[in-house]
């Protein structure tokens, strides 16, 4: 008896894939050998090899034996696995349910930031993500997830959503934008700041906004505009 493993994960294109290959003969030959195995995702940080090498020493003790609680933990026992519920379906057949962790943002070169505020290793796979980036020391990820946050919940068009968010201990931190501008933000006061900004945008800088390459907010009543270096024709 042949039984398998259907991987049903939507938008990501996983087909039925064969588990059983792997399965001693003699194990697919009992009278409770599984014939409908599903697990549903989405999927898109766990790959269909981590998921069969999680599962296959469970699937392999048959329908009476299968262990729902180990199963459980073992699937959690993989960082990007939130949550995961494992149903037996009469007669021959289970059902594995997966949620994985939502990426919030880009850290650095190998790194996701989760909505839960951890950083997860970044997997191979989940590689073209428009997501924004945030950069610091990793011990303030809670700090700039948080200010991220809060500026994300302000700038809501779509040219002015976050591109990236940095802090650095002496500079302050740095906001790049969607459109290309780069705001200097310093240290404290953040959402006032790029509130001014905001009201800028909508005032004296709306006809020039292509022109402006950086705004340097630091200054208590006033801000300072770079503005873009004009291309010249050498030819």
């Amino acid at each position: 008896m042949i039984c398998g493993l259907l991987l049903v994960a939507s938008g990501i294109g996983y087909s039925a894939k064969w588990l059983w290959q792997r399965a001693p003969v003699e194990e697919l030959s009992r009278v409770d050998a599984l014939e409908d195995v599903k697990v549903k995702g989405p999927f898109r940080a766990v790959t269909a090899r981590q998921l069969e090498d999680i599962l296959l020493p469970y699937l392999q003790k048959g329908f009476f034996a299968l262990d729902i609680d180990g199963m459980r933990d073992a699937l959690l026992d993989n960082p990007w696995i939130v949550s995961a519920s494992v149903s037996r379906r009469w007669p021959n057949g289970v059902e594995v349910v997966v949620e994985e962790a939502r990426p919030l943002a880009i850290w650095g070169e190998d790194q996701l930031l989760i909505a839960s505020g951890e950083l997860l290793p970044r997997p191979e796979q989940m590689t073209d993500l428009r997501l924004p980036e945030l950069a610091g020391d990793a011990d303030l990820v809670e700090r700039i997830m948080a200010q991220y946050q809060a500026l994300a919940g302000l700038l809501t068009t779509k040219d002015m959503e976050v591109r990236r968010l940095s802090f650095d201990e002496l500079a302050g931190w740095q906001l790049d934008l969607v459109n290309g501008i780069r705001l200097q933000l310093g240290h404290d006061e953040l959402l006032e700041r790029v509130d001014r900004f905001l009201s800028l945008t909508r005032g004296v800088l709306a006809p020039h906004l292509q022109k402006v390459a950086g705004v340097d907010t630091r200054y208590n009543n006033a801000v300072a505009v770079e503005w873009k270096k004009l291309q010249t024709d050498n030819n």
